[in-house]
Order: C-alpha cells, then structure tokens, then sequence
C-alpha cells in the first residue's frame, strides 16, 4: 500500500476519533501507525542502498513525511486512549 493511501486512511480514522457519536476503532488505528512504520523502515533501507543523488532527495523527503505523519498518528492516539476503552 501506498504512503499516499496510508496517511489517508489513518487521517479518516482519526477524524472519527474527534466525534463521540463515532465508534473509535483503535486497533485499526494502531494498524495503520504499524503500517507506516513499516513503511518508514523501508524507506531507510532504500535510502541507505541508494547512490542516485536524485533519488536519495526523493526518498529523504518520503521518509520525512512518513516519520511526521507517524508522529503525529501517535500523539492523537494517545489522546483517543480514553474514548478506546
């Protein structure tokens, strides 16, 4: 799956977390996180491999906004920690 389609799905996820009216489903959302962690694993690999000074800026700035949109999946995870139980 793509980072493009993980950040979204993780966004929507969280976007529920917000309402109460909404079933939260932390599980899926630690999935997600999981995912993109994966993902940014992956990148590092890449990036470490790669000699093509273009490509490695590429793959520096995937990297980035995958490690921002974790961080940021994690911090609003802990705030849904209450609504998950």
């Amino acid at each position: 799956m793509g980072l493009n389609k993980l950040i979204k799905k993780l966004k929507q996820n969280l976007h529920k977390g917000k309402k109460s009216k909404h079933n939260i489903s932390c599980e899926r959302i630690d999935e997600l996180l999981e995912k993109i962690k994966r993902k940014e694993r992956k990148l590092q690999a890449m990036l470490a491999e790669e000699d093509d000074k273009s490509e490695r800026k590429h793959l520096k700035l995937e990297l980035k906004i995958a490690s921002a949109e974790h961080r940021k999946g994690l911090k609003r995870r802990r705030e849904l920690e209450k609504k998950c139980k």
